[in-house]
């Protein structure tokens, strides 16, 4: 809705060819909610993938960067937006990974995720964490310095954060969608 845009924000995205202001008024949504419902409106309508689709790129999935800086209550609204992505039709836009500076951030689902970490590209560093935030979780790790096998985590007791990736890719198994963060490799 624009209602938190600078002036002269607007006025140099408005001098852009290839930005347009789309606006909408719901206030009971975030702006970040409204773009996700944008993208999914978007992606049911086309009927095929888009010419020039990057080999190996993950079709349907969102790409959200900055998605965590500012303030705290609008962190954590995003990852909020991360579940509702998740679990509302109408936000749904494929698999949304929030870029910060640091680190993506992304959903596990329920049952056993595979993840690609080649170390070796650059891209990483070797740090991860799996964040039981919807409640209490048990899962299962293979590929990680401290692996686990049905353990219990949850708020109230132990989280698996700073683990360290020991191969090129990962399984998590959970007993319920999981918050999974990756540290991103220093570019120094």
């Amino acid at each position: 809705d624009f209602d938190s845009i600078r002036p002269d924000v607007k006025k140099f995205y408005e001098r852009l060819k290839y930005v347009r202001f789309l606006y909408n008024d719901d206030k009971y949504s975030t702006d970040f909610t409204k773009c996700l419902e944008f993208i999914a409106k978007t992606q049911t309508n086309q009927q095929t993938q888009p010419q020039g689709q990057p080999e190996g790129a993950m079709p349907g999935s969102t790409i959200v960067f900055g998605g965590l800086g500012g303030r705290a209550d609008q962190a954590f609204a995003q990852i909020h937006q991360l579940y509702m992505a998740a679990l509302k039709p109408a936000l749904d836009c494929g698999d949304v990974y929030l870029f910060t500076p640091s680190s993506v951030i992304f959903i596990l689902e329920e049952g056993e995720n595979v993840i690609k970490t080649p170390l070796s590209c650059g891209a990483l560093d070797e740090s991860v964490g799996i964040i039981p935030i919807l409640g209490p979780a048990k899962i299962t790790t293979k590929g990680l310095e401290w692996d686990v096998e049905d353990w219990h985590t949850s708020f109230e007791a132990e989280m698996s954060t700073s683990n360290h990736i020991k191969a090129d890719q990962i399984m998590v198994k959970a007993s319920h969608r999981v918050l999974f963060t990756l540290h991103l490799a220093s570019k120094t």
